[in-house]
């Protein structure tokens, strides 16, 4: 097979979409030695090495979610030898002339603009691309592939005739995501990086509307005992509008902010942390709560599809929203230890249900069928 994937979100910057990507496509060629996969990637993209040698790569300047990917997407490359193209951030260009298959991770665009797109002016903006560009792909895929039940639930309510077209190929975590091996290097690890020594939960996230972290800071605010702190690691502008909240609320000297870190350095901070919150308004999956599962930090979510279902009962949950419930469910792990490691066992555990390489399997599954289905 000859694969196009649009691989543009492997910038400097990481993200949940980056990590599938790079996950999946570097399992594909594993999978299937024979495949011949050419990735469309970003200017200055840091892959040196990183995938193997019949990955090729197509340097492109455009945003992958921007007006020149669907409206010129078609011209991106020479199709004559490619029999199929994989979009994997939600959207599908006009008039792309092989057979497509598009990873639709959750249609919060559609449902809740306002909590994806923090910014209003840009909301109507926002609106019409996503309306125009997500609903193409529904149409013109052969296959739509999804990271949960839920989002694939979410996908039927708009467009109640694709059941045949939609796979569920749950996200995953690397294995690098697990216990540490000694509790006090890790410790003593995040409080070199995080520039202090008392206890924290965690947070993790894009910094927009829909992660909730406004909720969870709520929740702490009111719940959590001193001396505990709040870590937010957040993507894009870290703190924005949650500085001055953590102020008028009175713990502003408790919080900790702080931009995406390097690798072994989040993984130090997760292994370490109490708990992770994780108190979202929409998801499509929810990988900060998986991730955490998997390095045996016990987690608490908002009680929404996909969180539940990442958790299967391994974790805690709040109605989402709901800011005492999510504060009383943190002072209950907080303070009796006994459910804390229970919580942190049956997240281990449930973490050993996804892989990537399962979700590799799928992926490739649904080229061979979409090709098939021609």
């Amino acid at each position: 097979m000859r694969i196009v994937l649009d691989a543009r979100y492997l910038g400097p910057k990481t993200s949940g979409i980056a990590n599938y990507i790079r996950s999946v496509a570097s399992r594909l060629v594993r999978l299937e030695p024979n495949l011949d996969l050419r990735l469309w990637v970003p200017p200055a993209a840091p892959l040196e090495g990183e995938f193997a040698s019949q990955v090729s790569l197509r340097i492109l300047s455009p945003i992958p979610n921007g007006l020149a990917t669907l409206l010129t997407s078609r011209w991106f490359d020479d199709w004559s030898k490619v029999d199929l193209f994989h979009a994997p951030a939600n959207v599908l260009g006009f008039g792309i002339p092989v057979p497509a298959v598009v990873t639709l991770h959750d249609v919060m665009w559609l449902d809740h603009l306002s909590w994806c797109q923090p910014v209003p002016l840009l909301r109507p903006i926002s609106f019409v691309f996503f309306q125009i560009a997500i609903r193409n792909a529904l149409r013109q895929a052969r296959r739509i592939l999804t990271v949960s039940r839920a989002s694939r639930d979410a996908i039927l309510r708009i467009e109640p005739k694709l059941g045949d077209r939609i796979v569920v190929a749950h996200n995953a975590h690397e294995p690098e995501f697990c216990p540490p091996t000694s509790r006090s290097l890790a410790r003593a690890r995040a409080a070199t990086v995080l520039g202090f020594e008392e206890d924290y939960v965690l947070m993790v996230g894009q910094n927009v509307p829909s992660k909730g972290h406004d909720i969870g800071l709520c929740a702490f605010a009111a719940h959590a005992p001193k001396p505990l702190r709040l870590v937010v690691i957040q993507r894009l502008q870290p703190g924005r509008g949650l500085a001055a909240l953590a102020a008028n609320l009175g713990v502003a000297q408790r919080v900790h902010f702080a931009p995406e870190l390097p690798f072994d350095e989040l993984l130090a901070v997760m292994q370490s942390a109490r708990l992770l919150i994780q108190p979202s308004r929409a998801e499509g999956f929810g990988l900060p709560a998986l991730e955490a599962m998997a390095t045996g930090c016990p987690v608490l979510t908002s009680d929404i599809p996909p969180l539940v279902e990442v958790l299967g009962g391994a974790g805690m949950t709040a109605p989402m929203g709901d800011v005492r419930a999510t504060g009383e469910a943190l002072a209950a792990m907080l303070a009796e230890p006994s459910l804390a490691e229970s919580c942190r066992a049956r997240g281990l555990e449930r973490a050993r249900d996804f892989s990537w390489d399962n979700t590799a399997r799928l992926t490739l599954e649904t080229y061979r069928d979409a090709l098939r289905s021609g």
